[in-house]
């Protein structure tokens, strides 16, 4: 069970994603409106983020990987349609093991991957935005950022 709790209108969620990065690239999928996403998902409930990222990739990808270190915590807080929404994000590197696939499979949903350099990101709608500001001057320590959106 994914971690998600919800109480009236506002549901708090925890998750984990991975930052495949490789001579100055970072792994990416690529959604139908052109959007770009980082691999992960929510963790669950008595699951370590550092073990949620790892089975994320495995079933996103398809391929094993190790977590090398966290590089960033973020808390977003925002309201979409009424409900408030809170979640807490913990993205580590995480480096691959084997070959890296062509497409994300996620269920019924195929999406296409690919090597983006980190200093494009500026130029690209990236989910989460925040890498495309932070990630071309990581300086490989943990940094905390909050997102908070007015209600």
């Amino acid at each position: 069970m994914d971690f998600r709790t919800r109480i009236d209108n506002q549901i708090f969620g925890i998750r984990a994603t991975a930052l495949i990065i490789k001579d100055g690239k970072i792994f990416l999928t690529k959604d139908s409106k052109g959007r770009y996403y980082i691999i992960g998902g929510a963790i669950a409930v008595n699951e370590v983020a550092a073990d949620a990222v790892v089975r994320e990739v495995k079933e996103e990808l398809g391929v094993d990987s190790c977590v090398n270190q966290l590089a960033f915590v973020v808390e977003n807080q925002f309201t979409q349609e009424g409900i408030h929404f809170h979640n807490i994000e913990f993205h580590f590197v995480v480096d691959p093991i084997g070959e890296m696939p062509d497409e994300m499979i996620e269920g019924k949903l195929k999406q296409p991957c690919e090597w983006i350099e980190i200093d494009n990101l500026v130029n690209l709608d990236v989910v989460p935005a925040f890498l495309a500001r932070e990630l071309p001057n990581w300086d490989r320590q943990v940094k905390h950022i909050m997102n908070v959106k007015e209600k």
